[in-house]
């Protein structure tokens, strides 16, 4: 018996002594799982897109619904405001030909007034036709009525329509009126119609009123530029719309993708310098030449400014016209609701806040729409250039930060860190720690050490049977033996074989990222550079 007892004191210490030598390489293991885990993220990474996709598709459906229900919201509650708009530009225009008669025009008139009272531009239309018919009260009341309602448009309004007919003196008191309402480090969205009836050369009738319209211009940017607070704000608005820039980029490389570590940081440094070729096409759309400027044309430039001014919606109108982008941002974006939620947010934070000059110029160069005249935007950044180049510089610098200066590997379970210039040091690493961790890759691993505990503790329950002369344990416990013995040695086997064809795997990753990274570098410079052509298209505006 003491013999026995021997033997499994014996075959105990033996089992201790491997467990002791496993755990020394146990810790080795945690390379495998890491790698296991990456192969995991990865396809969780892929279902994931596919989900994010589709998901994608039905918002992008159901924004494309909601545009054209709001559009239908629209022409039923607002159907009127713009039955208004358009009488009133072609009353203006029926003015020149007399096709209509003036009793006609009243009647119309008080039709739309009686439908759209709380409208600032019907109690204008209202004062228009009661002027033509030779009704001094009730254009005095309604006049003073859609003052009321919008004192900044109304002036702007008919500081406008007696320009058209040549009433240099009445407009001129007008655009009193209308300046006496302005501050210029708090100017409304409006204001972009007066800037660009003086681009358009609407003043130019009247000498003395362009270069009064040139001089408070000028002093307001003299103004802002004086103030540091200001200034560094349009800067920093310019950098927001820089970092913010609706462009995404190709990122084709996929070695990187998969073997980097720090992958998002190389995309998003490639997404930042992939907006370059992007504010190129942005200055040359508004470096246009100015249309033709003669007496011919201008009673029909009047009315394309007049026409700009109405259709600024007031606010009832406004909110579902906002909604409604809302919409069209989801539908621009390919659905993506977050990516469409910071630009809407952008747009309203614009849209709501009033600005001083330098900032409502900021709004025409970078969120102009279409109707905004190309003219007042190449205005605006005239006037902002200085701005403009400043925030590129700080723009770059901060995208020059961001660009990672080394590289870090995840290839097999090695990893490293590259300037992206040193592909022998780091082939070299790599080869050098297969070879010193032959033994861990090919035996040490999750599925062996498991078969290894299996083999000992059949070889327990087989010198247990022994004693007992358990036949039937003895079966069992030989059988998982064997087949314990025989799968780890096989693996092992299998392991020596396929080591060589895994280094150069390897090896083939590691040159393939290596690559891509020497030409993403090679794409990162060259795009820097453009500043310089994005530069000298500034210096021409």
């Amino acid at each position: 018996m003491s013999n026995v007892t021997s033997a499994i004191r014996e075959l105990n210490d033996s089992v201790q002594n491997f467990s002791s030598n496993v755990d020394v390489h146990v810790r080795n293991v945690d390379a495998t799982t890491k790698q296991l885990q990456q192969t995991a993220e990865s396809i969780y990474q892929r279902v994931d897109k596919f989900r994010t996709d589709i998901m994608h598709g039905e918002e992008k459906q159901i924004a494309y619904e909601n545009i054209l229900r709001i559009d239908n919201v629209i022409r039923e509650q607002f159907g009127n405001y713009d039955a208004i708009r358009k009488t009133i530009i072609g009353v203006v225009r029926d003015f020149d030909i007399n096709l209509v008669r003036n009793s006609t025009i009243e009647e119309l008139s008080e039709e739309l007034w009686i439908t759209s009272s709380r409208y600032w531009l019907s109690y204008a239309l209202l004062a228009v036709t009661a002027w033509v018919n030779n009704y001094p009260e009730v254009a005095r009341n309604a006049l003073s009525e859609s003052g009321r309602k919008d004192a900044i448009k109304t002036s702007l309004f008919f500081c406008l329509l007696n320009l058209r007919f040549e009433r240099v003196e009445t407009a001129r008191e007008w655009f009193k009126v209308y300046c006496k309402s302005l501050d210029p480090t708090m100017l409304g969205q409006e204001t972009s119609v007066m800037i660009q009836a003086f681009m358009g050369g609407i003043f130019g009738k009247d000498k003395e009123l362009e270069s009064n319209v040139s001089e408070i211009i000028n002093d307001w940017i003299r103004i802002i530029s004086e103030d540091a607070a200001i200034s560094d704000g349009i800067i920093q608005d310019y950098v927001d719309y820089f970092e913010k820039f609706n462009n995404r980029g190709d990122f084709n490389y996929n070695m990187i993708a998969e073997f980097c570590a720090n992958a998002d940081e190389i995309k998003r440094s490639f997404v930042d310098v992939s907006k370059f070729d992007k504010l190129i096409e942005l200055v040359d759309s508004i470096n246009v030449e100015s249309s033709l400027q003669t007496d011919e044309n201008y009673k029909n430039r009047v009315d394309a400014v007049l026409m700009n001014l109405i259709t600024n919606f007031d606010e009832e109108e406004q909110e579902l016209r906002n909604e409604q982008k809302y919409f069209r941002l989801i539908v621009d974006n390919e659905g993506d609701k977050e990516a469409a939620q910071v630009q809407f947010d952008e747009v309203m934070e614009v849209q709501n806040e009033r600005y001083n000059i330098g900032k409502q110029m900021v709004e025409w160069v970078v969120y102009g729409d279409e109707g905004t005249d190309v003219s007042v935007k190449k205005f605006g950044l005239q006037s902002t250039k200085d701005w403009f180049l400043a925030a590129l510089d700080r723009w770059i610098a901060a995208v020059r930060d961001r660009c990672p200066l080394q590289y870090q590997f995840s290839i097999d379970s090695w990893t490293g860190t590259s300037n992206g210039r040193d592909l022998d040091e780091q082939r070299t690493a790599l080869t050098n720690y297969f070879e010193n961790n032959k033994f861990k890759m090919i035996c040490v691993n999750t599925v062996n050490i498991a078969l290894a505990i299996v083999f000992f503790i059949s070889l327990i329950v087989l010198v247990a049977a022994i004693v007992k002369t358990s036949v039937a344990a003895i079966i069992i416990g030989a059988v998982l033996l064997l087949g314990s013995a025989a799968g780890i040695a096989l693996r092992i086997l299998s392991g020596k074989k396929k080591w060589q064809e895994r280094l150069d795997i390897a090896v083939q990753n590691l040159e393939g990222t290596m690559a891509q990274i020497v030409e993403f570098q090679r794409y990162f410079s060259e795009n820097l550079c453009k500043k310089d052509d994005l530069v000298s298209r500034l210096s021409f505006i």
